[in-house]
């Protein structure tokens, strides 16, 4: 252990300021010292480090950035039981309470050391007034990198100190989140004890005057928010901590029945457009937690939601919420004229998570309620040709079509009410190529069975197997309709001057050669299951009418699909040539231009690297295939900007 050579002299100077608070810091001696400090340095030295300061502070009349930086340097070497073993005691709860942002962010540190154990978390749960204090500065500091800090740290406390209960079907993202258990005193101290569980009500209330809820309403506001950010987090983790009555006659005071119910329908004022605003992206995050995907939750007998629900779409149904945001985007004259614009976003953001997050869940609704989602869609997606090539496109629109099962979007196809056929292949627009890629790129994942028996998902309205199926019926519809597609999209990806576009091409190429696409063979006895059910897929014989006839066979993959007209012809060459350089590129003066050259130029060899990915996982081939092949890996070899000649003019363009 080794004592810092800068140590005594720092010490002799706050000794110093010690009985002369006027004498002003030595700043550089400090961060000199500061930079000493090492983890082999003595632990003593750490902790008279933290005493001096600890002492200092109260007196201190200058800023105490550079105290405080020291302090929490030296903190850092220390544990928790370590900090807790100095003599005389650091007043954690003074440092918490303190007027000054450098001194709260000091405590703050010394407090984030207890969440590296729950034994120590403990610890903290067992000091009733620094909890209620530190729920205090979290919610009610205005300096936002304060209240952060403050709230990272009361979560990691909560976090370490979880007591994981392994009955819990509540998924994150689709997935359990296992925790190393604690033994739950920090959850306790929050959500069961009375001063610190109402004070997450009175702080927030905007009805209520009393301490310590006497803070001004926009204050109020900017606490509401921190509020939402604690219930996410802690209701992913336990929802029961957030959804159940902890003490009736405090929740009934605020007109709810929980912590959730007070968040999500009785603290935000409506006509606070901002946080209204807020609070939808609030409810859109509270849809995640438990949220089952194209899969369905594991049955667990402790609990009996739905399979294709979950706790927090339960509880948003329940309460009207859920319809209530559907109603947003359905009728929008529901709307103030003057607040639609700002709030129609998070709106569609809304529908687009659920979509995408419950699908299952979507297509067991009324068929009348489906149709009004196609119809709303349709009518918005209606628009001149002008408004594509030079927007404003309706991209909310655009990405809750996106977002919906595909096999409601084949289903409305057979009634002709499909929006997708109302995105048009020319002009080309960035926002709608995205929209046409996500939907053709079929489902996340796509887990194929070797046995050839039928997946046990394929019994739900919608399924990864039924997804990878309709999204190949939905690009060859479209194709049909769009013979154009891709030779559009290819003109589009080579015009450097509208980079976005280009590179909305691109990825839309790889997107398609990369697509997870299933084949319903009508020998295959588990097709009957797809085909024969209200969101029915077409069987391979009804698809094999659709499409340009002179590809002859349909293709079974994505990438197939690149090896036949008309994207043979039009895909494959471009993919080979060279990316453009920069004396391609006429506009001279624009500011952007060697990076819309080089985003372009690796985007593209990004698609030619996920081909040659794709074509090694194929067995067998076609006439010609081979040359493909011999091509595909010369341009690979070649890398991004192609043969070596053409790197050396491209330098000289350079210094023209």
């Amino acid at each position: 252990m080794e004592t810092p050579l800068s140590f005594n002299a720092v010490k002799d100077h706050l000794d110093a300021v010690i009985q002369n608070p006027s004498i002003p810091l030595d700043v550089a001696t400090l961060d000199k010292l500061k930079v000493e400090l090492l983890a082999n340095t003595n632990q003593s030295v750490f902790s008279a480090i933290l005493t001096q300061v600890s002492q200092i502070l109260p007196l201190l009349r200058e800023d105490p950035s550079p105290l405080t930086s020291l302090a929490t340097k030296a903190a850092s070497y220390l544990t928790f039981t370590q900090l807790q073993s100095i003599d005389p005691p650091l007043n954690l709860l003074a440092g918490i309470k303190a007027p000054s942002p450098p001194v709260n962010l000091l405590t703050l540190s010394l407090l984030g050391q207890a969440s590296h154990s729950s034994a120590d978390a403990a610890v903290i749960s067992g000091n009733p007034p620094l909890v209620i204090a530190l729920v205090e500065l979290w919610l009610t500091v205005s300096e936002t990198a304060v209240s952060q800090v403050a709230f990272d740290v009361l979560w990691a406390l909560l976090e370490v100190d979880y007591a994981h209960d392994y009955e819990s079907d509540v998924l994150v993202d689709g997935e359990k989140k296992n925790k190393i258990g604690g033994q739950g005193l920090m959850w306790r101290r929050i959500f069961n004890d009375r001063d610190v569980y109402e004070r997450l009500f009175s702080i927030c209330s905007l009805e209520s005057t009393e301490p310590p809820g006497r803070i001004s309403r926009r204050d109020k506001s900017v606490a509401q928010g921190r509020l939402m950010d604690l219930i996410i987090k802690a209701g992913s983790l336990d929802w029961h901590a957030i959804a159940t009555s902890h003490f009736p006659d405090i929740e009934s005071k605020f007109r709810s029945s929980s912590l959730l119910s007070f968040a999500a329908s009785q603290m935000v004022d409506p006509d606070d457009v901002l946080l209204h605003m807020t609070h939808i992206h609030f409810l859109c995050e509270l849809l995640r937690i438990g949220a089952p995907g194209l899969r369905q939750r594991a049955k667990v007998q402790s609990h009996s939601y739905p399979l294709f629900s979950s706790p927090s779409l339960e509880y948003l149904t329940s309460s009207g919420l859920h319809a209530k945001i559907m109603s947003y985007y359905l009728d929008p004259s529901i709307l103030d004229p003057a607040y639609s614009p700002i709030l129609s976003g998070p709106v569609m953001g809304y529908i687009s998570q659920y979509a995408i997050l419950y699908p299952n869940h979507l297509l067991q609704q009324p068929q009348a309620f489906l149709d009004s989602i196609l119809s709303r869609i349709s009518e918005v997606l209606d628009i001149q040709p002008v408004k594509w090539a030079h927007g404003p496109v309706p991209t909310g629109d655009l990405d809750i079509l996106a977002s919906l099962p595909r096999v409601m979007l084949v289903e409305a196809g057979n009634k002709w009410i499909n929006p997708v056929q109302s995105i048009p292949s020319k002009p080309v627009n960035s926002h709608a190529l995205d929209a046409l890629a996500r939907i053709f790129k079929g489902p996340p994942t796509l887990e194929t069975d070797s046995n050839g028996l039928s997946d046990p998902l394929d019994q739900n309205p919608t399924s990864p197997r039924a997804e990878a199926a309709a999204s190949r019926v939905l690009y060859l519809r479209y194709l049909n309709e769009h013979p154009d597609l891709w030779t559009n999209v290819v003109v589009a990806a080579d015009v450097l001057a509208m980079q976005d576009t280009a590179l909305a091409a691109i990825a839309f190429i790889k997107s398609v050669l990369t697509a997870h696409w299933a084949m319903i063979p009508p020998s295959d006895s588990s097709s009957t299951t797809l085909t024969n059910r209200r969101f029915g897929l077409p069987t391979e014989d009804q698809i094999s009418r659709l499409g340009p006839s002179i590809q002859g066979k349909l293709p079974e993959s994505g990438l197939w699909a690149l090896f036949v007209p008309p994207a043979l012809t039009e895909v494959l060459p471009y993919l080979f040539k060279a990316p453009q350089t920069y004396n391609n590129f006429v506009a001279g003066g624009a500011a952007d231009t060697e990076s819309a050259v080089w985003r372009i130029a690796t985007a593209k060899f990004d698609a030619l690297l996920a081909l040659q990915t794709e074509v090694k996982k194929v067995d067998g081939g076609f006439e010609g295939f081979d040359d493909i092949i011999r091509t595909l890996n010369k341009r690979v070899a070649d890398g991004p900007w192609g043969p070596s000649s053409q790197v050396g003019s491209r330098v000289e363009a350079l210094e023209l």
